[in-house]
């Protein structure tokens, strides 16, 4: 469903939309003055079409030449009548517009066919002007309104966007990206004086070769700024002769500062000062256990570097169409310099550490200049939402800022401008490690792994031998397991990498985990040479890397504080087959992006041991699920690699404008809902349901799938919607209450038909309604039929492209694509931005697909799209009324908002007598009558309806109401066998006391 790269940049993909309500035969089409509209000839016409269910809108998608004003207007062409309306779905059935006398068209309309011929056969809009339209570049909707009513002034009648894999073109001259090491590596001839230069891959953050890729692929040759990254410092009289030689072989532009002016720069101020600060690891003390002190002359020479590399860059700034990508924390100051040297300028700024919190943060001496700095830039980048809503916080606290959200984007208006924030974390670049894994030199160093780690199960780790990193929090955590599994000892090993970084190792750190493990090597080696714990403190080649990793059977990260790892993403995609477990720190960046993950506090070492145990468990058993998650997790990373990170940076940047925009404002209690009560909402009375199953002569059961039949957990969202099952017992119950012949028992889901057939083990006596009804099989038959026959989907490409414009953007999101609809699934994102991306993705949703007869619905952590005309009360309806006859006794349980159109279906159209038990999973306003508390106690009813009895020798003893739960439960020996009776109900709405009706779900939510 996707176009090209390069189609929207001198293209402009238009639907027109329009309501004309013809005679049967007839059709319609968009006549213009682009050749693509027919030139005028109304025989070259562009048709529009439309359905049974959509008439009397029609439409068409047209690609027409970008950047032009188009004339047209619309003709209704007469013709032959040869099927009935409703026969096909892209023919004109519609019926009669009003009779049209030929305008103003311009040009050469008539053809070879005479006037009074044409007249009879072509119906033109009689109004004087034609239709007018400017395209630009990307897609765009117009929606004309009523055949022959002229509308062109009407607000709204346009609307436009940008595709988010649109390409650059020639939009952009140059890109300048600055960032504080240069991905070269430089050495100097002790002997001859001479220099060499080569790419450094593993520069910026081990990012750097696909960065470059995803320039290459965008056809955009950068302009690379920074210092130098080699050992000896470039002599004055060098200097000219080395940046010459750099810029003309690799296009970089090298910052000459001296070594001394470095020092105090990068290890002092930088990782001295910002560094633990915004990792949050700073201490009130320093080593002298006196009183921490910041240094006021660092902070000068943080600032002068920042003064120097904003000269090179102003000095290698060629123009108004050139781009600027600053890197890093080292300069927070740059964006602001550049800005009163470069008046409007795109500055984009990326922040590879974490933003710690404003509590934190406001203990800087300088903390108000640092917010002015990167505030100074038009788009600022964040791994996590976490990050960037400390930032804001920073903002708002510091500077009485306000934050603000568009269309997906966050921004805050600052100094009479707009700045975007972006939260998306960056990726590693597969194909680098795809070719290293297939190089011949590989094999030996793979081998040699193998036969040092023969018959063990091998947990391995790479870190840098810092703090944050949690090393010896991990050591521990493997000690406990290890106490805690004498039987392991010899069977599992840990390989843990420690790389030294000259700036950042502090003795008292390389101590603890040098002791630890000897400690533990001491206690559980056996003797023999074979040790549980293989320490390697040095830097490890690119090689030796990928070569742990393919031997590994899990990698275990367990960091206090992090803010870019990717060592986890380059397990996934260098481990083989049957290994690529993943222990990753609830505090590290990517755990959330990577849904089969274990996530672990680190400092909670009892259940890290578990966890440690869990997973070499499943490595021995070599489960199954193990290559299943392995996958899904390869195929997430290989989709959000670094390429396609710089890229879609980029076009934000790109598209972002430095004017102050009008915004829509969302506060921190914005759109929250009031108190809610649920009055008249009881708790389920399993005695009373069984009562009336008993007593019923035909029964209906609807029941929805995911949260109701199955349980789906806070983590892993994507893992639970691929593989959710209900268990065994509630399948087994469902088929067999689905062949007694008094019952009709179907599933109501949103799910697609094979994966409800898998879980419901293809029983063929369960009804099943898939994608909300709009396929559905009844029971005792494998035919699949349709709700809706004539369904005009095309919505769903413009539809596409706004999800996966969201989810570009939000970690821990996915598009479930369906055949007739599509869900935005956010519960592994963050809540809070989850939230609050949900929102604005449904009023641009809304927007945007008004011409088409859809619905935009949100639920526990989605959003969906999908017909109208379609939902489960119209299932329902269609069930009842293929029922041989009407039930007497129905039972609907479900547990999410899209199960709100049963209930309350149900609960205005049955007649009084049934007995209805309308029933939702989890205590929330809704229409259904009871609930229950969670999927285990709709297991338990199914159990309770089968049986006849109550499950595990026990039975129901009365709360405080006339209902009872799963808790309420007792031994056979306690209290009375009395049965409690039903609280009386009444059908149809309730009403409060005050006599207004009660609202559900779906009235009490707020609105969005």
């Amino acid at each position: 469903m996707s176009l090209p790269t390069s189609f929207f940049d001198t293209n402009s993909r238009v639907t027109f939309v329009l309501r004309c309500a013809t005679e049967f035969g007839q059709r319609v089409r968009v006549i213009g003055n682009d050749a693509r509209l027919g030139g005028w000839d109304p025989r070259r016409g562009v048709e529009l079409t439309t359905s049974a269910g959509a008439w009397p809108s029609w439409r068409v998608s047209v690609d027409l030449p970008a950047g032009r004003k188009v004339e047209y207007k619309y003709v209704v062409q007469q013709g032959t009548p040869n099927v009935l309306p409703g026969d096909e779905d892209l023919v004109a059935v519609s019926p009669d517009g009003p009779g049209m006398a030929s305008g103003p068209i311009g040009t050469d309309n008539a053809g070879s066919v005479s006037e009074d011929t044409m007249d009879s056969i072509m119906k033109w809009e009689q109004f004087e002007d034609n239709r007018t339209l400017t395209t630009r570049s990307g897609q765009m909707i117009v929606n004309d309104g009523e055949f022959g009513k002229w509308n062109d002034t009407d607000e709204g009648r346009v609307k436009c966007f940008l595709t988010p894999d649109e390409g650059f073109g020639d939009s952009i001259e140059s890109l300048v990206i600055v960032l504080y090491r240069l991905p070269i590596i430089a050495k100097r001839d002790a002997t001859t004086g001479t220099w060499s230069f080569k790419w450094d891959d593993d520069a910026l953050y081990l990012t750097s070769t696909g960065l470059r890729k995803g320039l290459e692929q965008l056809k955009v040759a950068p302009l690379w700024v920074g210092i130098l990254n080699s050992d000896d410092e470039v002599p004055r009289q060098e200097r000219e002769g080395v940046a010459d030689r750099l810029l003309e072989e690799f296009n970089c532009v090298p910052v000459f500062i001296p070594h001394d002016t470095l020092k105090h720069f990068y290890q002092g101020f930088c990782k001295g000062t910002l560094w633990p600060l915004f990792h949050m690891v700073s201490s009130a003390t320093d080593h002298t256990e006196h009183t921490t002190r910041f240094d006021d002359r660092l902070w000068r020479v943080y600032m002068n570097v920042n003064r120097m590399f904003r000269d090179k860059v102003v000095e290698v700034y060629d123009g108004d169409r050139t781009l600027i990508w600053v890197h890093d924390y080292h300069l927070m100051l740059l964006p602001q310099a550049l800005r009163s040297r470069l008046s409007g300028v795109k500055i984009g700024f990326f922040l590879h550490i974490p933003w710690p919190s404003s509590e934190v943060y406001r203990v800087l001496p300088w903390r108000n200049e640092l917010l002015k700095g990167m505030l100074s830039a038009t788009l600022l980048g964040f791994h996590l939402f976490d990050y960037a809503r400390h930032f804001l916080s920073a903002c708002v606290r510091l500077l009485n800022l306000e934050h603000e959200a568009n269309r997906g984007s966050l921004g805050l208006e600052y100094d009479g401008r707009h700045v975007m924030l972006r939260v998306s974390h960056i990726g590693v670049d597969p194909e680098r490690f795809s070719e290293g894994l297939s190089a011949p030199t590989l094999t030996d160093r793979v081998a040699e792994f193998k036969e040092r780690f023969a018959n063990c199960t091998v947990l391995g780790a790479v870190d840098d031998l810092d703090l944050i990193k949690g090393i010896a929090l991990k050591l521990m955590g493997f000690q406990r397991y290890l106490d805690s599994a004498p039987k392991m000892r010899g069977r599992v090993v840990l390989v843990q990498v420690a790389i030294p970084k000259a700036a950042r190792v502090k003795k008292s750190v390389r101590n603890e985990i040098r002791e630890l493990v000897a400690a533990i090597n001491n206690k559980h080696g056996d003797g023999s040479g074979r040790r549980p714990v293989w320490y390697l403190e040095e830097s490890i080649s690119f090689e030796s890397r990928l070569a742990l990793y393919s031997i590994m059977d899990a990698l275990v990260v367990t960091p206090i504080r992090d803010g870019l790892n990717l060592i986890p993403y380059e397990y996934i995609v260098s481990t083989s087959e049957g290994k690529g477990q993943l222990v990753l720190s609830e505090f590290t960046g990517c755990s959330r992006a990577l849904s089969s993950a274990e996530r672990v506090n680190p400092w909670d070492l009892e259940k890290l041991c578990s966890v440690l145990d869990r997973v070499v468990q499943k490595a021995i058993a070599a489960a199954p699920e193990v290559e299943l998650k392995r996958r899904a997790d390869k195929a997430y990373v290989s989709a959000h690699s670094s390429q396609q990170w710089a890229q879609s940076f980029l076009h934000d940047l790109k598209e972002a404008s430095e004017p102050a925009q009008v915004v829509v404002k969302v506060g921190p209690l914005a759109g929250l809902p009031g108190v809610l009560t649920y009055d008249e909402f009881t708790l389920l009375n399993r005695s009373a349901v069984l009562s009336a199953y008993k007593a019923a002569k035909r029964r209906l059961f609807l029941f929805d799938y995911d949260g109701t039949l199955t349980s789906i957990t806070d983590q892993s969202s994507q893992m639970a919607h691929a593989w959710a099952r209900p268990s065994e017992a509630v399948a087994a119950n469902l088929d067999t209450l689905s062949k007694d012949p008094l019952n009709d028992v179907y599933i109501m889901s949103g799910r697609k038909t094979e994966v409800l057939e898998a879980g419901l083990n293809n029983s063929p006596t369960i009804g099943i309604a898939a994608e909300h009804g709009f396929f559905y099989r009844k029971k005792n038959s494998k035919e699949w039929n349709k709700l809706l026959e004539d369904a005009d989907l095309s919505w769903m490409e413009l539809a596409l492209r706004i999800m996966l414009m969201y989810t570009d953007r939000t970690d821990g999101s996915y598009v479930e694509q369906k055949k007739a609809g599509l869900v935005w699934h956010y519960l592994d994102a963050d809540r809070e931005f989850g939230s609050w991306q949900a929102k604005e993705m449904r009023d641009h949703l809304e927007s945007l697909l008004s011409p088409f007869s859809v619905q935009v619905v949100t639920g526990y952590g989605w959003l969906q799209v999908r017909m109208a005309a379609m939902n489960k009360g119209v299932m329902v309806e269609t069930i009842l009324r293929d029922m041989p006859e009407p039930p007497d006794f129905v039972l609907c349980c479900g547990d999410d908002r899209t199960d709100e159109d049963m209930f309350a279906y149900l609960d205005t159209h049955l007649d009084p007598s049934v007995k209805q038990f309308t029933c939702t999973v989890g205590v929330k306003p809704s229409h259904a009558r009871y609930y229950l508390h969670s999927s285990n106690e709709v297991g338990a009813l199914l159990e309770t309806l089968v049986t006849g009895s109550y499950p595990r020798g026990v039975r129901p003893r009365m709360a405080r109401g006339a209902s009872i739960s799963l808790a309420d439960l007792v031994p056979d020996d306690e209290g009375s066998s009395s049965t409690p009776s039903l609280p009386q109900r009444t059908n149809g709405p309730r009403t409060s006391a005050s006599g207004q009706k009660r609202r559900g779900l779906a009235s009490s939510l707020p609105s969005q």
